[in-house]
């Protein structure tokens, strides 16, 4: 696998050793914090995009590296024979050398970081379950994702798996812990080979999702951003018209299991289960969510549907049932104004248009403007758009070039991101009874069978304990307490509750 042996046994120490913190990160109470406070912009591109029609096609040239800090190449995949990176567009990826113009954007702007993504709605999860859920499998993935970020130079890796514990999606109760432990080792690989590689994650802000497939403390202790998916927040799925990228709820319309999925509880949902607000960008969405109306006539937040034809007719560009890009959706704006009617949402905050029996709700350059003002004054990382590709690149709507995402750089312009208070952990809920011992290769602790003493532990009280020897703490699992060992010579650091360097901990009341 490794054909350069310097990489390999770089790979092997990192396996063995403790974490190592880059040069231009600090560990700010055991997680991992960026000293650069300016806001991140990261800007997703969907390789399939170079094979739209005109003038929607769009390759990796069209990207402007001068407006996004980050950009994220989507998508590779994992392959569920050598459970290893799988290149899924080969021709264009690597014959074409769509990976290597991809990071050669970086000579075009120096600070630019360039990412790869794996994952992405159309690879399902029942690959990845199956890769996270044995240590072996796990090991190929991540020594593949070392090769593929060394070869052609990319800067990190976005971890975009929809979604660890989804039984809908080929997941299953494992695979929350699973998830946890692909981090961790992934993060140590990347440690030892290079450590200003990032590592982020595409998540959720549904409740369910969380609770059954993330531990959001740990994780954004971990993971360098957390990139949050806001928007698909309604759709031809809920039955009724909607706008899909809502900021706050509507007490009218939003009922149910949708009360709380839009963006100031969503990312408050975050917040309270532990992730500081500074590693929370903000996802915004340059495609609208498209509907065929029940009765033309009533066209209004939540009208009726025609549910089973899917959605929305399919645009001429991206040619999706229920899902038109931006582009498409501003050009029939431009052509038939008086038609393509534009109405608000007065609480959500953005905009729906619609046509005789079409209706779609999206985003646009007044939605984004009050979205970035939002991100300011909650403090958040910065913003993240899915997709780059569907903007208006070359202002065929006469709002600028990439309208959306200029206007997400003007909104952000100056804004410096404000360090986050230290999160509090919030208990999860568990929804399956681990196994009493858990292997781990990368930096994380390992469990074993060993209880304390009776009295010792109230696992009624808190989650985590102290324990008689430096390097080993107690964590109650499900009401039990099992004895945790820290790796790679760590200590356990209860004030703080993570695994740190012997030098970092007060070492007076257990024994060395």
């Amino acid at each position: 696998m490794f054909r350069n042996p310097e990489l390999f046994l770089a790979f092997v120490f990192s396996l063995t050793l403790g974490v190592i913190v880059a040069e231009n990160e600090v560990a700010l109470n055991g997680a991992r914090a960026n000293l650069d406070r300016t806001p991140r912009i990261v800007c997703y591109w969907s390789n399939w995009a170079v094979y739209r029609p005109y003038p929607a096609n769009y390759d990796v040239e069209d990207i402007p590296p001068e407006l996004c800090t980050h950009i994220i190449y989507s998508f590779c995949g994992v392959s569920n024979v050598t459970w290893e990176v799988l290149v899924l567009d080969e021709e264009r990826d690597i014959e074409g050398g769509g990976y290597q113009r991809f990071t050669d954007l970086k000579k075009r702007n120096p600070k630019l970081k360039a990412l790869l993504a794996v994952g992405g709605w159309g690879e399902g999860g029942k690959k990845y379950s199956q890769m996270a859920s044995m240590v072996e499998r796990r090991n190929s993935f991540v020594r593949s994702v070392v090769e593929y970020i060394s070869e052609y130079n990319f800067d990190g890796f976005d971890l975009d798996w929809e979604y660890p514990g989804a039984m809908d999606r080929g997941g299953n109760m494992a695979d929350k812990d699973n998830f946890l432990s692909l981090v961790e080792e992934l993060r140590a690989a990347f440690d030892a080979v290079n450590p200003s590689w990032e590592l982020t994650a595409a998540v959720p802000i549904a409740k369910f999702r969380l609770d059954e497939g993330y531990h959001v403390f740990d994780l954004c202790r971990i993971l360098d951003a957390i990139h949050v998916m806001s928007y698909d927040l309604r759709g031809n799925w809920v039955g009724y018209a909607d706008v899909h990228s809502q900021l706050r709820r509507r007490e009218e319309i939003d009922k149910w299991g949708y009360e709380l999925l839009n963006f100031e509880d969503g990312y408050q949902l975050w917040e309270n289960y532990g992730c500081a607000r500074d590693k929370l960008i903000v996802g915004v969405p340059f495609y609208g969510r498209s509907y065929v109306l029940g009765d033309p006539n009533n066209n209004g937040l939540g009208a009726h549907i025609v549910q089973w034809v899917g959605g929305g007719d399919p645009g001429p560009l991206t040619n999706a049932t229920g899902f038109m890009g931006f582009l498409e959706i501003c050009l029939y704006q431009l052509t038939d104004p008086i038609g393509w009617a534009k109405k608000y949402d007065p609480i959500g905050e953005v905009p729906y248009t619609h046509r005789a029996n079409q209706w779609i709700g999206y985003e646009d350059v007044d939605s984004l403007k009050i979205k970035m003002n939002w991100i300011k004054a909650k403090g958040y990382g910065g913003a993240m758009v899915w997709a780059i590709d569907m903007d208006d690149a070359q202002n065929f709507c006469k709002f600028g070039r990439h309208s959306l995402l200029q206007t997400i750089n003007d909104g952000l312009a100056g804004y410096i991101v404000p360090i986050a208070p230290e999160p509090t952990q919030t208990p999860e809920p568990t929804w399956w009874a681990p196994p009493t011992t858990t292997q781990y290769t990368g930096t994380g602790p390992t469990t074993t069978t060993t209880t304390p003493s009776p009295g010792d532990v109230d696992c009624s009280v808190q989650e985590y304990w102290p324990h008689a020897d430096c390097n080993k703490y107690v964590r109650c699992v499900n009401g039990n307490p099992q004895v945790n060992t820290c790796s790679g010579g760590l200590y356990w650091n209860h004030p703080f509750k993570t695994c740190d360097w012997p030098a970092n901990v007060d070492t007076s009341n257990c024994n060395v």
